[in-house]
């Protein structure tokens, strides 16, 4: 078993496999809740997972990484789709989802959830920092069966450096979200990817796009730019950390707030949901 930790940084790869240890339990998943509504990709229903393998300095989410053990409850498949119906139905929306954490732990658990999405009218939206898809070709090629999936890919950073600075994670690490977009395609699943650019200069986002391009030029048609939102654990982090962005986005309101707590990064441009 690859170590968790090294001199260069810990391997998310590794951490995904003990996470899953903490946060799956045969094909249940541990989540907080099962469906709220969010503004984002024009209204989405959304569960709130626990469990990630990457430990970012401006994440928003709080137990849901940092204290898996003790944060929320196992659910079925079967469990967190009816939360979710229950959601999209009430508020008239076509896409559901899961945040909060990493969305590919799991893998059973996930592949069941989506066997009962494609039985209905709705799309999901696969979250995911794509580090597991990275290291597995395998994991895409699974996915290539469902119809109503579109699957976000979340790169952190635009450079080794930067998301070695942003996460902590070796900095080889973070060339797995660029193969995960690879391998997707490469299985026709629908997917997008997005850069978190609050740290990045302008030298850096256009390096980010080249890269990208490198894998197909037609990411750059739907490709988002993030910028965090300083919630206050958000800016408590970055302060304890030392570091502050050069792009963020501030609370308006407190409706603002609730709704961002689901997900602590905006778009500043608009990204496919495409999938079915």
């Amino acid at each position: 078993m690859e170590k968790i930790a090294t001199s260069k940084g810990y391997c998310p790869v590794a951490l995904a496999t003990a996470t899953e240890k903490v946060v799956v339990d045969g094909n249940r998943r541990k989540y907080v809740q099962l469906g709220r509504p969010l503004r984002f990709y024009g209204g989405t229903a959304s569960a709130t997972e626990v469990g990630c393998n990457l430990r970012c300095k401006f994440c928003f989410s709080d137990k849901p990484v940092w204290k898996p053990k003790s944060t929320g409850r196992f659910y079925t498949p079967q469990q967190v789709f009816d939360g979710l119906s229950k959601s999209a139905q009430k508020h008239g929306y076509k896409l559901i989802s899961a945040s909060a954490s990493e969305g590919t732990l799991g893998r059973q658990h996930l592949f069941e959830l989506l066997d009962l999405v494609e039985q209905s009218e709705y799309v999901y939206i696969l979250e995911t920092n794509g580090i597991t898809l990275g290291a597995d070709p395998e994991f895409a090629q699974a996915l290539a069966k469902y119809k109503r999936l579109h699957v976000r890919v979340s790169i952190k950073g635009t450079s080794e450096d930067e998301y070695h600075e942003l996460t902590g994670a070796m900095p080889s690490s973070y060339r797995l979200p660029f193969l995960a977009l690879g391998h997707l395609i490469d299985a026709g699943v629908s997917c997008n990817a997005c850069v978190m650019i609050s740290f990045s200069d302008d030298d850096g986002i256009a390096q980010v796009k080249k890269d990208l391009a490198s894998v197909h030029p037609g990411i750059l048609k739907s490709v988002e730019l993030e910028q965090i939102t300083m919630f206050p654990k958000v800016a408590e982090r970055l302060e304890k950390a030392g570091m502050k962005p050069k792009k963020a986005k501030r609370i308006r309101s407190r409706r603002r707030v609730a709704q961002g707590h689901a997900n602590g990064a905006t778009s500043t441009a608009a990204g496919t949901t495409g999938g079915a």
